[in-house]
Order: C-alpha cells, then structure tokens, then sequence
C-alpha cells in the first residue's frame, strides 16, 4: 500500500479516527504537528460524536451512518457544522438526516446549507437572530506581504446589497483605469465608502409549454431564487419596496431561453436578464459566483461563428470563462459548457459530462423550465 493508498484509506475512516482521538486534550493533538484551528475542529468534532450526551441511540445512530458511508473528517465537519446551525428542533434528528446526503464535501455541504436554511425560515424570529450574528472579524494579523484580512458577517440581503453597491463602484474605477484588476477595484470601491444597493426586479419565469396556464399555491410559501445568488420567500418580497419594472421571460425546456439573431457580439441587457434568470449562477461546476457577476459567454465561440442568442449564451464568471476550451477540436485541458437539451453541462475529453449542482440552481429558470 502506497502513501496515498494509505491517505483514501484514512480518509474514509472519519468516524474510527474521531473515537480514536476522543480521549486526547488539545494539547495532545497540537504534539502531533497540526494547527490551533485544526486540533479544535477535531476536538469539537470527537466530542458531537463520542462525547457524553442524553442522545445516546440517536448519536449511536450517527456513528453507524457516518462509518457505514466512509465519511472523511472535513465532511463530518460541514454535516456537523451545518446541524449547529439550526435554530430550533432536534439537531441529532437532523444530523442523521445529513448524514445520508453523498457527494464531494463542498456539494454536501451546500446541500446541507440548503436543508437548514429551509428549515430555519420557518422559525419565528430569524431574521432578527440572523441580525443579531451580524460581525466584522479579523483584520488583527499582518502577513509576511503586509497585508491583512477582514471578514464581514451578515444577513445574506445586506451583504449581497453592499456587494452590489461596490460592484457598480468598481465597474466606474475600472473604466477609469483599465489597469485595475476586478479585485483591486472591489478594494478600492469598498475603502471609498460605496453604499449598499438592493434593486428587486422580480424576473417571471414562463415555460413555453405552460404558458396559459396560471398555477396558484394555496400552500407553504414559495421561495424565490435572486440572480444575485441569495433567495427570497414570497412574502418577503412582496414586503420590500420593489423598483417599477418587472422581467416576463419565456424558456424552452428543450432549447433554453428564446430569442434570435445574430447582429452583434455584446448581448443586449434583456438578453443579459434572461441569462441571468436562466442560471442564477456561473454555470462552472462548483463555482458560486452570481451570475449578475459573470460574464455572458457564447457556448460557441463568437470568432468561430457563433450567435449572440441566448440559446447559444451562458453565464461564465470571469475565471470560469477564461479557463473554458474555446476550441472544440483542440485537445481538452480544462473542459468547455455546452447546451444539451435545454440544460448546460460541462464536458472535458471523453470524461462523464457534469454541471453545477448548487442547490440554488433548482430555482433557476433552467431547472424551472425543465420541470414543466
């Protein structure tokens, strides 16, 4: 057995590790060459798991779930971190429930982001509590560069405000001066006191095959996807003060979004919306970043014949579309988005094609489209 033979094998066995580290202290971990943050994480980690508690089955049924599953240590992290984060109800009921989700750690993870942020909508009081966690961190400790880090912690509305508010900050700096990069600008805007900007353009998603029909929800309340990448309920956004327009879009389940001709490179702002709907996120697997922050990219070169429509349009965010094989006949390096059956999946070489599979990407007008 080689040394990474050795490292999988290790890492499928989170849940024997943490029993085996459950009777060291801190200090004992430290000894064995890792960081303060790290002999921490393990700490809390062996003590949800092996600590004592009046859960006794319900934890002994997590160990069982997690063994059988082959769960890493960073995985066991964000399940756990994730059922912490649950405002009011049984949280070993819940870890047990996250503990059947499969996947990478990053798409477990999202998942389970998306299982309690659901969960604690429901609670009375969320947003004042999610208020209240409001923070700025960090910002204390130099690096051998000289720089330092700050962290702003806050509902997700007012971060994605005060994003956007630097967004169009920078957009003018970097006008000004092409020599700025987009983090430089971002850096520049937020030390200049750019202000927090919320527009709400409510962007109807209409499948052309559906398009008659009016569907009525006498049920729980919907929840929205923004294409600024945060969510929304319905009441919610009744409740804001919304701008005087309103974005009506028809997707094809099949082809996508509809719209035509080729007569120019730049797609126009109603062509940019409708990406925008239709993705809600970069398309690149993994990526998070919104999609009114990436870029709209043509699926086929626009210097090899390809049509500024939407159909034959994407939202790439700026290292997602950089890294994209242009080239189809080129040998694969880092893979290229195509549209198959309405829907954009990544391909590299003769691997099983993939896509983005944020959990906010099913209340996208891609997914939404796909289910009528």
């Amino acid at each position: 057995m080689d040394l990474i033979d050795m490292f999988r094998t290790l890492q499928s066995q989170g849940i024997d590790f943490l029993e085996a580290i459950s009777g060291m202290s801190k200090d004992d971990l430290l000894a064995c060459g890792i960081t303060n943050s790290l002999a921490g994480r393990w700490r809390t980690l062996a003590e949800t798991f092996y600590g004592p508690t009046r859960s006794r089955k319900q934890q002994q049924a997590c160990i069982d779930a997690a063994r059988e599953a082959g769960f890493s240590l960073d995985a066991l992290h964000v399940i756990d971190k994730n059922a912490r984060s649950l405002l009011d109800g049984d949280q070993w009921a819940l870890r047990l429930e996250l503990l059947a989700l499969r996947g990478t750690v990053d798409e477990i993870n999202r998942a389970a982001v998306a299982i309690v942020r659901s969960r604690n909508r429901l609670v009375e009081g969320a947003d004042a509590m999610a208020h209240a966690r409001r923070a700025v961190k960090g910002g204390k400790n130099t690096d051998a560069k000289g720089c330092r880090n700050l962290t702003i912690y806050g509902p997700e509305r007012d971060i994605a405000a005060l994003r956007a508010g630097w967004e169009k900050s920078a957009r003018r700096l970097r006008a000004a001066d092409p020599r700025l990069s987009y983090e430089q600008a971002m850096y520049d805007a937020a030390m200049s006191g750019g202000r927090a900007v919320e527009t709400i353009t409510p962007h109807v998603v209409v499948g052309i095959g559906d398009w008659a029909k009016l569907l009525r929800d006498d049920g729980d309340d919907c929840v929205f996807a923004l294409t600024d990448g945060t969510t929304i309920t319905g009441a919610e956004l009744v409740a804001k003060l919304m701008d005087d327009h309103h974005v009506v879009g028809l997707y094809d389940p099949v082809a996508g979004p509809v719209n035509l001709y080729r007569s120019r490179r730049l797609a126009s702002p109603k062509q940019s919306a409708l990406l925008d709907a239709e993705s809600i996120l970069c398309e690149g697997p993994g990526c998070t970043t919104p999609a009114t922050e990436s870029q709209n990219h043509h699926i086929r070169a626009w210097n090899r014949g390809g049509f500024t429509n939407v159909r034959d349009m994407t939202k790439l965010c700026r290292r997602c579309n950089a890294r994209n094989d242009d080239d189809p006949d080129a040998p694969p390096r880092n893979g290229r988005v195509e549209r198959e059956h309405g829907r954009i999946l990544h391909r590299r070489g003769d691997d099983p094609p993939t896509r983005n599979t944020h959990p906010i990407k099913n209340l996208s007008a891609q997914a939404i489209a796909a289910r009528q």
